[in-house]
């Protein structure tokens, strides 16, 4: 298939969204108008991006007529999403001499590619950036929001909207990788569909079986609508309807916690979609086969109910509080029905019931083991 090319528009700015198999292979082409008149850049990459990839991006850059400087984001660990690792990247820039007119690129997993959001947004009042997200988390979800940084002892608080000037997905980095890769991406995909409209939702289901069947067109069509339903919640007048990327995300993030993060990042958030559709069920009358439906939809992807053993009450307050670290109320962002994901409040006992029933299942799978 060719590359495909979206614009991802946000009113006033838009960004060019580039999807498709061999993707790498026409890096020099869109790198020639990232910026009016090529002359310094910074590349930045993460321990994902392996040394072919690097050497590609960094020869495209340099056959359009950029110095090019590399930055390790990594170093000698995992990259990490952290005020102190965007303090760093900022030193390079200073020590690189790059300047507003100059781009910057990010090359890796979704950390890296926020790291390089969130710097390029503040230097020199914002410069261009360009994105090569390696994994299918970050190609759903990098030109729409980036993974907040951490300050210390509290957990992603620090974000920005993103400005990329050009995003490039190459599909074939995804193609023959199994669930626990691809599941993140997955979950980001489904929680998109779900909150655009009926339609897309119902036409999700021939998108799944594609990429279970590794099919470079389902996926493209997928990481496309997902980029406008995405898009569309990110610059809604509706401040509850912005709130729609975040569905399943704090359930998620409180099993993390209580955890001690042991569960992986794909099945705590198709864990937290699971739950949290249960609850819209009773909060906002969600369908209960559409709640099935989703189900089915993980299933279909290998993305396989977790087994844990969580005491209610530590969930409960887990839940409670990755909620009012970032809010004053706590509210969730519950399905209506599809195309409608909105900020709800949820009754104490409903809370309870849910949790009780929701825990005790998954109680049940790990005695199954």
């Amino acid at each position: 298939m060719s590359v495909r090319r979206q614009l991802v528009n946000f009113g006033s700015t838009s960004t060019d969204y580039r999807v498709g198999t061999g993707a790498f292979d026409e890096l020099p082409r869109l790198f020639k108008n990232v910026v009016g008149e090529p002359k310094r850049a910074l590349l930045a990459y993460d321990e994902l991006a392996s040394d072919e990839q690097r050497s590609l991006a960094r020869r495209a850059l340099i056959d359009c007529g950029f110095a090019v400087e590399e930055y390790n984001a990594a170093g000698k660990g995992a990259c990490e999403a952290s005020l102190d690792a965007s303090s760093s990247l900022m030193r390079m820039l200073a020590s690189s001499s790059i300047t507003a007119d100059d781009v910057m690129v990010a090359l890796g997993g979704a950390n890296v590619c926020s790291l390089v959001s969130y710097c390029g947004q503040m230097w020199c009042g914002g410069m261009s950036c360009a994105a090569i997200p390696l994994t299918l988390d970050a190609m759903c979800t990098v030109p729409t929001a980036m993974r907040p940084l951490s300050v210390d002892d509290a957990p992603e608080m620090v974000s920005v909207r993103p400005g990329w000037s050009l995003v490039v997905c190459d599909i074939d980095l995804v193609l023959g990788k199994d669930a626990r890769e691809l599941g993140l991406g997955y979950a980001y995909l489904l929680g998109a569909a779900f909150a655009s409209s009926r339609r897309v939702w119902e036409q999700c289901g021939e998108k799944v079986a594609g990429m279970a069947d590794d099919d470079p067109v389902a996926f493209a069509d997928a990481l496309c609508a997902a980029q406008t339903s995405r898009a569309g919640a990110v610059r809604s007048a509706n401040p509850s309807a912005r709130n729609s990327i975040y569905y399943g995300i704090s359930t998620a993030r409180a099993l993390r916690a209580c955890l001690k993060e042991k569960l992986p990042s794909h099945l705590a958030l198709a864990e937290g979609m699971r739950f949290e559709a249960r609850l819209a069920h009773d909060v906002c009358g969600l369908d209960v086969d559409l709640v099935f439906e989703q189900d089915d939809r993980f299933d279909d992807l290998g993305v396989e109910e977790a087994a844990f053993d969580v005491d209610v009450d530590t969930f409960i307050d887990a839940l409670k509080r990755t909620c009012y670290v970032r809010s004053n109320r706590f509210m969730l962002a519950l399905p209506k029905f599809p195309g409608a994901i909105r900020l709800c409040h949820i009754e104490e006992d409903v809370l309870r019931r849910h949790a009780e029933a929701y825990l005790a299942s998954r109680a049940e799978l790990l005695e199954e083991l």
